[in-house]
């Protein structure tokens, strides 16, 4: 469980959900380090969260950057994986370089998260992976984040197997309201977003909250493994 005394690492805990993660964590009492690709702005962002925050560096496709971050961490209790790279791009308009960035980071720099985790894990450890809806609901643009986002179900599906007793579960948000990919869109993906928030059975998107508190349950709960929590308020099915 997320508790007093544990540790929480997230990558990609310097803004947005992730950032609301290691919030949540600390407000339980748990100790927790995010990570960003600048250093000093993870240290700065770790200073709002308090005392038992600490800030570091880590860079997805760099992975000597991901050997010296838990090289440098005594247990890891919780590992959340929410780093990601917005790539806009469209298959009329294929910017390769730019998808195979986002789709190495996604893909092969969790995997090397959890392998150089592997040591420092402790007998009752979990890892959350963000994937994301447009695996299924493609988001005009989405065409990078929909491969990439797929490719964290396999790879839930081959860890869970690998390195148990080290629980390993994804999360499959939504539209969230609240971030800056929804606050912050065009007009066409604005547009998008505000039908699919009409055909939702709930007729209403995410939150912010509601992410976080399912990232603690499957941190929380021992008899998840292997799972793939779609929080969408029912958008999937529309």
């Amino acid at each position: 469980m997320v508790e007093a005394g544990r540790h929480v690492v997230v990558i990609g805990g310097t803004k947005g959900l992730g950032y609301e993660v290691a919030r949540a964590s600390v407000a339980r009492g748990a100790r927790v380090t995010i990570t960003g690709r600048d250093e000093a702005a993870a240290k700065e962002r770790a200073q709002d969260l308090g005392d038992l925050a600490v800030g570091a560096a880590c860079e997805l496709t760099d992975w000597d950057s991901i050997g010296r971050l838990f090289a440098g961490v005594d247990v890891v209790d919780h590992l959340v994986l929410t780093a990601l790279d917005r790539d806009f791009n469209t298959i009329a308009d294929f910017r390769p370089d730019d998808c195979a960035r986002t789709s190495l980071m996604k893909t092969v720099g969790y995997a090397t998260a959890v392998h150089e985790a592997l040591p420092k894990f402790s007998d009752d450890a979990s890892v959350v992976m963000f994937s994301g809806l447009s695996m299924w609901r493609p988001v005009p643009g989405s065409t990078t984040i929909s491969m990439a986002n797929s490719g964290i179900i396999g790879l839930v599906n081959s860890l869970a197997v690998e390195v148990p007793p080290v629980r390993v579960n994804a999360i499959t948000p939504g539209v969230v309201a609240g971030t800056a990919a929804v606050d912050e869109a065009d007009e066409v993906r604005r547009d998008w977003f505000e039908a699919m928030r009409r055909r939702t059975p709930a007729k209403r998107l995410p939150t912010t909250e509601d992410i976080v508190a399912s990232v603690m349950l499957l941190l929380d709960c021992p008899g998840i493994n292997g799972a793939n929590l779609v929080v969408d308020a029912g958008m999937h099915l529309v």
